[in-house]
């Protein structure tokens, strides 16, 4: 590991990672499609992403919501060939009224191939997505090391470890050419306090939808001085 990078991230260890497929109920994203027939068709229009992080070991779940009130992973299964996501909603009074991506690793249980690709369904009570994902393709992603990777058209998922309590900000996202972007997290209060855990991270990096970016092209992503260039996949 780097030491400035991860002192400036104030104790954060960063790991960044793809995610690929879209999908909300009744509709196709990219990457992925929902059946005809079934519970999606009934189910409220629930907007979710997804895509294979951590070189295969994990699927990052992007829901869109408030921002303080996040839902919480609850049960993930194999069941006949599909990953079964269900979420919870937080134990929250009140909830702010923003829209946001409100993202969630999800571990990739037994019997499930990522080289195979996966169909995965994720709920939250009524509400159901269905995602097919392709074939993870990517080489195996060493612990702790910098990772980027696609989510839609215009955004890139970020996969950090640290503090749970302590995820990192995107301070701003820009575009220095068609091959290259660079990622700037916040720099963390000096009086900031965090858990003494190590958690996975998610984070979404947003994307100006009139730029054009190579899909092949690197991400620089730090604080000040500390920075990492990594290929996006």
């Amino acid at each position: 590991m780097r030491p400035r990078l991860l002192a400036a991230l104030g104790g954060t260890v960063v790991l960044l990672a793809a995610l690929v497929g879209c999908a909300t109920p009744g509709a196709a994203g990219p990457g992925g499609s929902v059946p005809d027939g079934g519970a999606a068709d009934s189910a409220p229009a629930w907007e979710v992403d997804a895509g294979w992080i951590a070189g295969g070991t994990m699927i990052a779940v992007v829901t869109y919501g408030s921002s303080s009130c996040a839902p919480v992973l609850g049960e993930v299964a194999e069941v006949d060939g599909v990953v079964d996501v269900t979420l919870r909603d937080p134990e929250a009074e009140a909830c702010t009224d923003d829209l946001v991506p409100q993202p969630l690793a999800v571990p990739v249980p037994a019997g499930v191939e990522p080289r195979d690709g996966a169909r995965v369904t994720v709920s939250l009570g009524d509400a159901r997505g269905d995602i097919d994902l392709p074939a993870y393709t990517g080489d195996p992603v060493e612990e702790f090391t910098p990772s980027a990777g696609w989510v839609g058209d215009d955004a890139i998922a970020l996969l950090t470890w640290g503090s749970s309590s302590c995820r990192p900000i995107v301070e701003s996202v820009s575009v220095k050419s068609a091959a290259s972007v660079v990622v700037t997290f916040a720099t963390p209060d000096a009086d900031q306090v965090c858990t003494m855990d190590m958690a996975p991270q998610l984070t979404v990096a947003q994307l100006d939808p009139d730029v054009e970016v190579d899909r092949d092209a690197t991400v620089t992503l730090g604080v000040l001085d500390a920075a990492e260039t990594v290929s996006i996949r």
